[in-house]
């Protein structure tokens, strides 16, 4: 499949946030897609997010992948906490104009899955979220305690930031906890390093 990417530019809370657009042009929800740690060099271009963005462009799905405040050349600088949220809801009304479609996924990986977990809290529209290397062990989870959307957690064996024994309790206690679903990739670290193809066959079977 050819995939067309057009780099954007939007206004956020902060200033101009910069990003990625594709639309491989089949009515399907656009997703907003969330990149890791701003403070350890995280941005768009994380081989994780890529991998979520060839997955879902493969099915349908336009996707925005854009830079959080002060990364690259979005304006603004990290906001130490989770003033983020606004970034992505930038991002899905940039995704919305676009599509002229008001439903939406939402993907973040490690602290991008933080972010777009609660700012998915706050969207009615939001029709499923995916969770890549959840920080459940660096960032605190007490926000998510119900699921309006189905939830699928994909979650290296050796992650560090999240074990299986954290991700579990974190189900057990949400409502519905049917709706949470989690998929272990085997011998993989919290970056998944060596262990993208694995990533992307997860990716697959849950999209």
């Amino acid at each position: 499949m050819v995939r067309t990417v057009a780099p954007v530019r939007f206004p956020g809370p902060a200033g101009t946030l910069e990003g990625l657009w594709s639309d491989p042009g089949r009515g399907r929800p656009a997703a907003v897609l969330c990149h890791p740690h701003p403070a350890h060099g995280g941005s768009m271009h994380s081989k994780v997010v890529h991998t979520v963005y060839r997955v879902l462009s493969e099915r349908g799905h336009p996707t925005i992948r854009f830079n959080f405040r002060g990364v690259g050349t979005s304006e603004g600088a990290y906001s130490g906490w989770s003033e983020e949220t606004g970034d992505v809801a930038a991002a899905a009304a940039f995704a919305r104009e676009k599509t002229g479609k008001r439903p939406l996924w939402a993907a973040g990986f490690s602290f991008g899955a933080w972010i777009a977990l609660q700012w998915a809290l706050g969207d009615d529209a939001v029709e499923r979220c995916l969770a890549l290397g959840l920080p459940v062990g660096e960032h605190a989870f007490d926000f998510l305690t119900r699921l309006p959307w189905p939830l699928a957690v994909i979650q290296g064996e050796r992650d560090r930031y999240g074990s299986s024994a954290q991700i579990e309790a974190l189900r057990s206690r949400v409502s519905p906890s049917e709706r949470f679903t989690v998929r272990t990739v085997p011998d993989a670290d919290h970056f998944f390093t060596g262990k993208l193809d694995a990533l992307q066959k997860a990716l697959e079977e849950i999209v």
